[in-house]
C-alpha cells in the first residue's frame, strides 16, 4: 500500500500516523507522519528485554514520559504525553540517548534499542 492510500485511511486523525518498519520479522523503525504526510521523526530500532506482564493494564491509566536527552521533549510532544521528572504513573516510558524503556509499576515492558535518529 502507498503512503496516499495509507493517509487516506486516517484523514480524520487528530494526532501523528506511527509507522512501524521491519526488519527480519521484527520491528525496525519507527516513523512519524503528520496526517498530511510529512514526516516528522523517524528512529531506527531494535527490541530487547520483552517480558509478559502477569496483570491487565488499564486504558484509563495516563502514561508519562522521562528523560533528559534531547529527543524526550519532541517524542513526548508527539506522542501526547507528559514529560516529567518524576513519574507519578505507573505507566512510563523512560527515554534516554540510546535507548526507549516501557515500564509499568517500575517493571521493564520491554526496550527499544536507539541505532538512529532523523
Amino acid at each position: 500500500m502507498g503512503m496516499k492510500e495509507v493517509l487516506s485511511l486516517v484523514e480524520d486523525a487528530h494526532g501523528p500516523l506511527l509507522i512501524i518498519g521491519e526488519y527480519h520479522g521484527n520491528p525496525g523503525s519507527l516513523i512519524f507522519y503528520t496526517p498530511d504526510g510529512r514526516e516528522l521523526l523517524s528512529i531506527r530500532i531494535s527490541v530487547t528485554a520483552v517480558k509478559k506482564l502477569q496483570k491487565k493494564v488499564s486504558p484509563k491509566i495516563a502514561p508519562v514520559a522521562t528523560g533528559h536527552a534531547d529527543i524526550a521533549p519532541v517524542l513526548a510532544k508527539i506522542l501526547a504525553i507528559e514529560l516529567v521528572d518524576a513519574p507519578s504513573s505507573p505507566l512510563v516510558l523512560n527515554i534516554s540517548d540510546d535507548q526507549l524503556d516501557f515500564m509499568y509499576e517500575g517493571q521493564e515492558l520491554f526496550r527499544l534499542n536507539i541505532r538512529t535518529i532523523r
